[in-house]
């Protein structure tokens, strides 16, 4: 008799064990960065090539993990109760409850979850032959156990219960803040990861420069006198129109034409405009900075106009523009002081009226309304007052204290703008 209680006691323990392992091997997976493993893998280790096989079908191992651990704790629960009522009687059944209740919480749950959480991908390597083993003992009685799952999963939520996309992106965006937050890694690096990830949600009429913005001369005037213009300008690339500003027929190539100023010297009139032109190249406005950063690239280009659905031009849009959504401004300061958000003493903000609203909103978590007509902060509050307001001027604008405070011709330089007040807007 003492050798049969000894034996069942030997057994119970070894399912206890058991059943903590599959409680480890669970954790593990479930915490498992699947990052990580694939790096290891993609090194030649044999083990994490295996693991990422079996976690492709995370959810089905998952169920495997609780069917076998739960078969265990009834086959140990039977054993023990059996076993303490041979000994105790009756009162054994509360004994075998208490005891395993205890043992099973403290060494098949917390302990096993506790090691495993602490380095799951460690030890997901280090038992990855097991859990493979598991797997294809319990898989068949997983599939029949997932098909009747599904019938009032499908019936309440619908056949499509996969995670699109975009939650995954959400899920990496998630990621990141947590991380800022924690100071694992930089500001500076989060934010270039979250331009990266923005660039597919982008659309190029965002970001580019509105038509009316856009320097362009006439094709139709003489070389010396576009020469003349393009040292003016100071871009590296400039659109030519022929009869109307929107009728773009090509682009200049300014260090050709200045290797031609040199070249020809008194003799500038000689020199063939087409030579140093290329055709004009339009995208649509609809497209994302991803996909077009991937046109740049295969064209090996670095500059486009954008024109809307009906063909008209809308505006353009540079290698440059994509390249600064990602690591933030990169213009000389002279070309950018006019689009600068500079926050003041008292908590107003001094910004370029030529800031695009889209970098307001932002960088400052404003809320302003951004329409075609209102692409940057200066259209925005006229378009807002329906007049141009006169320098040193103060008005409010959805809630937002605004003051001119320079002004040139019709356009709106510089404004000093107190954020969110309780007042309502005053059109």
């Amino acid at each position: 008799m003492s050798d049969n209680i000894q034996l069942n006691f030997l057994i119970i323990a070894g399912l206890i064990v058991f059943s903590g392992l599959v409680s480890c091997f669970e954790t593990s997976l479930t915490a498992a960065s699947r990052a990580k493993i694939h790096r290891l893998a993609s090194n030649g280790n044999k083990r994490a090539k295996k693991l990422e096989q079996l976690l492709q079908q995370r959810e089905k191992i998952i169920s495997v993990m609780l069917i076998a651990n739960n078969v265990i704790n009834i086959i140990a629960s039977a054993l023990t109760t059996s076993l303490l009522l041979g000994i105790f009687g009756e009162i054994g059944v509360i004994y075998a409850t208490i005891l395993l209740t205890v043992v099973v919480i403290v060494f098949g749950e917390i302990l096993p979850k506790t090691i495993a959480i602490k380095s799951p991908e460690d030890v997901a390597l280090l038992f990855s032959y097991p859990i493979e083993f598991l797997f294809k003992i319990f898989a068949p009685m997983v599939s029949v156990i997932q098909k009747i799952v599904n019938l009032p999963i499908n019936l309440f939520f619908g056949k499509n219960t996969v995670r699109q996309k975009e939650d995954e992106l959400e899920e990496i965006r998630d990621t990141l803040d947590l991380k800022a937050k924690e100071g694992t890694i930089f500001k500076y690096d989060k934010d270039l990861l979250d331009g990266v990830l923005d660039l597919s949600d982008t659309e190029i009429s965002e970001i580019m420069v509105h038509r009316k913005n856009i320097h362009s001369i006439n094709i139709d005037l003489s070389v010396a006198e576009i020469a003349k213009r393009v040292t003016d300008l100071n871009y590296t690339r400039i659109p030519l129109w022929r009869g109307n500003k929107d009728n773009i027929v090509a682009i200049l190539n300014v260090r050709k034409l200045l290797r031609a100023l040199y070249l020809y010297k008194g003799e500038i009139e000689k020199f063939d405009l087409k030579s140093a032109t290329s055709d004009a190249w339009f995208v649509p406005a609809s497209n994302s900075l991803r996909s077009q950063l991937f046109t740049f690239r295969k064209k090996k280009k670095r500059f486009a106009l954008v024109v809307d659905e009906y063909g008209t031009l809308v505006g353009m849009i540079t290698l440059e523009d994509i390249l600064e959504e990602i690591v933030g401004e990169i213009k000389e300061q002279d070309k950018v002081i006019g689009a600068s958000i500079i926050k003041t003493r008292s908590g107003s903000y001094k910004i370029g009226g030529s800031a695009l609203i889209r970098d307001i909103n932002k960088k400052l978590n404003w809320k302003f309304d951004e329409g075609e007509d209102a692409y940057n902060l200066s259209t925005f509050i006229i378009n807002n007052l329906e007049r141009i307001p006169e320098e040193r001027e103060k008005f409010l604008i959805d809630g937002y204290a605004i003051e001119v405070l320079k002004k040139r011709n019709n356009d709106l330089i510089l404004l000093q703008i107190k954020a969110a007040i309780s007042s309502k807007s005053n059109r």
